[in-house]
C-alpha cells in the first residue's frame, strides 16, 4: 500500500515537472523579449511581450499566470523596436512608439479590467 501511494507521489512530480518543461519551452518559442511594469500604486501589474517580429501583446498578471488584454493591431516590424509604456492610472496605461523620423509614431490607451 505505501509503495503504491509512494508510486503515485512520483508519477504527479513527473507529470509536473513535463508540464513545466513544455511551459517554458513555448515561452523560448514563441517570445523574443519580456518585460514587467508594475503601476504607481501596485495594484496592478502587465507583461509586455514581444514576438520574434516585435509585434507586443500586452497580458495582466493574475495570481497564476496572465491574461491577455491586447495585441498590437498591425503588421510586424524588420528591425527590433521598444514600445514605451507610461501609466495614466491604475488602470489605463499608454504604449507609444516613437520612430526616428517622426514617419510612423503610434500610441494606444490600453484599459487594464
Amino acid at each position: 500500500m505505501k509503495s503504491r501511494r509512494i508510486k503515485h507521489i512520483i508519477l504527479l512530480a513527473a507529470l509536473f515537472l513535463v508540464f513545466c518543461f513544455c511551459r517554458s519551452c513555448c515561452n523560448v518559442l514563441f517570445v523574443s523579449y519580456r518585460e514587467s511594469y508594475t503601476s504607481p500604486q501596485g495594484t496592478n501589474t502587465i507583461i509586455v511581450e514581444y514576438d520574434h517580429v516585435c509585434r507586443p501583446y500586452v497580458y495582466k498578471k493574475t495570481w497564476f499566470g496572465k491574461k491577455h488584454i491586447w495585441t498590437y493591431p498591425g503588421g510586424g516590424f524588420m528591425e527590433t523596436v521598444f514600445f514605451s509604456v507610461e501609466w495614466l492610472s491604475e488602470d489605463e496605461v499608454r504604449m507609444t512608439y516613437d520612430d526616428l523620423d517622426d514617419e510612423y509614431d503610434e500610441e494606444f490607451i490600453i484599459m487594464i479590467p
